[in-house]
């Protein structure tokens, strides 16, 4: 009837103990009665009866709770708490003895509410053990209800009627809680079974989760050669004059952007599900962070005809993960400039909190309704947006930002209303300002080129003009490398292509570059 849970069975009713004030309670009302009874009976009786109910009560509470009760084994367990209360329960009883009093109607019948009280709390105790139940409840009232019956017959027939009534009781409170048993097992095989099926549901959403981020390099790795041949292809177009190619060629890349961000963004989502994802916590300094996104996002706002404000000031520094934090702002940035009429500002500014930093993202836009804010952190979600259409996103930005706040032991709220524009709160942990790193010492280390602390001008990136160098390439999958090779001779790159690290090592008079897959076999 009982088993440890862990097992796949109902827990025991008695595994969690009595409170303190619970055991310090039946002790009072077990004094209290054999004070009542101590005033109509020889002294010794109620005194004895007191001994013999609270000494086996506290010692079953001491064994209960020792160390050598806790070593036997939970399948065990079940016998030891039926014979400890049986042997309890059989103290009590013995009040058709030490509290008998001969002709009493009025003490009778105060025994038999104690008695009846005491088979009620046993019953509730032991719910769900019948066996128990059965024996603690005959033990406490049959004794009593039997002497009644015995002297009632002889002497008195209401005495006689508390004994059939004593022997009914125990036969109804035995047969509730054989009902009562019953309920419970529904209720314990209803919650395993929806505990087996939540389980089932969580184990296909992590196998799910775990598969896509295990292959989220193979998924990547088409749409990356895909953006690899796009670059010779426009050239082509371009160098064709040809219109209609070219505006094939733009609709290729505008479509393969589209659906690099769409996976990037479901991969991200999956990543995290699984545990792949973490954040790297760092002391990150805001005002940096914020001013390369301004910059980043300032030719599509000049587009927009919206003027995006700064107020950050600097040395002030949270506790997130960079790369996740310039996402989480790079997306609400993106929001803000899209939904937001021409002419109107988007600000950005930093408030402290209590051991904590608010970065808050202000638009003047159509604002979101009090009914619609809890669900625009959903998968897939978008307001006013029945229509999908791609070119107001994918509603998956706001949904990653929430899951790498929580990462970061951060949180995201909003605030607005129709009309009033939009608010976004990002909240961060505050973080200890950073130490300035100390400067290289050139004599410590020849191997090293020493750059100018201020270059004369950016670097250009890679282009056709560049001087033709000879690049060893490392990559395993041949859609890639092809690719990346055609993208590099279109350059005028010499290249040489290796599939393994090992091939590449035994490349050691070749190349002035490597380009090399993180992965290789």
């Amino acid at each position: 009837m009982t088993a440890p849970a862990g097992a796949g069975q109902r827990p025991d009713p008695e595994d969690v103990p009595y409170a303190g004030s619970v055991f310090w309670a039946l002790r009072a009302c077990e004094v209290l009665g054999a004070l009542m009874f101590a005033t109509v009976l020889p002294w010794w009786k109620p005194l004895l009866w007191w001994l013999l109910v609270a000494g086996t009560g506290s010692a079953r509470s001491l064994y209960l709770h020792s160390a050598r009760f806790k070593a036997i084994a939970p399948e065990r367990r079940r016998w030891h708490f039926r014979w400890t209360i049986w042997t309890m329960m059989a103290c009590v009883g013995s009040a058709a003895y030490f509290l008998y009093l001969p002709g009493n109607n009025v003490m009778h019948a105060v025994l038999g509410v104690y008695l009846l009280g005491s088979a009620a709390l046993v019953a509730l105790r032991t719910a769900g053990d019948l066996l128990r139940t059965a024996v603690a409840v005959c033990l406490v009232l049959l004794p009593t209800a039997a002497r009644f019956l015995v002297e009632g017959v002889q002497h008195s027939p209401l005495l006689a009627l508390l004994g059939i009534g004593g022997g009914l009781m125990a036969a109804t409170i035995i047969f509730m809680s054989r009902l009562q048993e019953r309920a419970l097992m529904q209720q314990f095989e209803m919650r395993q079974r929806a505990e087996r099926a939540a389980d089932a549901v969580a184990s296909v959403g992590l196998a799910k989760s775990r598969f896509f981020a295990a292959v989220s390099h193979d998924l990547r790795q088409p749409v990356h050669a895909i953006g690899l041949y796009l670059d010779p292809l426009i050239k082509l177009a371009r160098t064709s004059q040809d219109e209609a190619a070219q505006r094939a060629a733009e609709g290729i890349r505008q479509s393969w952007r589209a659906l690099d961000d769409l996976l990037s963004q479901v991969l991200d989502l999956t990543r995290m599900d699984s545990g792949a994802l973490q954040a790297q916590l760092q002391s990150v300094e805001l005002a940096p962070l914020v001013r390369d996104l301004v910059m980043q996002h300032s030719a599509a706002a000049e587009r927009a005809g919206i003027r995006v404000v700064a107020l950050v000031e600097t040395g002030r520094f949270a506790a997130a993960d960079a790369l996740m934090l310039k996402r989480v702002l790079s997306n609400l940035l993106d929001n803000a400039i899209k939904f937001s009429p021409a002419g109107r500002p988007v600000v950005i500014a930093l408030r402290r909190a209590p051991l904590a930093w608010r970065l808050q993202v202000r638009d003047a836009g159509i604002g979101i309704a009090p009914e619609a804010q809890a669900r625009i952190f959903e998968e897939f979600v978008q307001i006013n947006n029945e229509a999908r259409d791609r070119q107001r996103g994918l509603g998956l930005g706001l949904a990653i930002s929430r899951r790498f706040l929580q990462l970061m032991g951060g949180s995201i709220a909003v605030r607005s209303a129709p009309g009033r524009g939009c608010c976004m709160t990002v909240t961060l942990p505050e973080a200890p300002v950073l130490e300035p790193l100390p400067r290289y010492e050139p004599h410590r280390s020849q191997s090293f080129v020493m750059l100018p602390e201020h270059a004369e001008s950016a670097p250009m990136p890679l282009a056709p003009a560049l001087q033709p160098q000879e690049v060893l390439l490392v990559e395993d999958d041949l859609l890639v490398s092809a690719a990346m090779r055609q993208l590099l001779q279109s350059w005028g790159m010499q290249v040489r292509h290796v599939e393994t690290a090992a091939e590449a090592l035994a490349q050691p008079r070749f190349g002035q570059l490597a380009v090399c897959d993180l992965r290789l076999p």
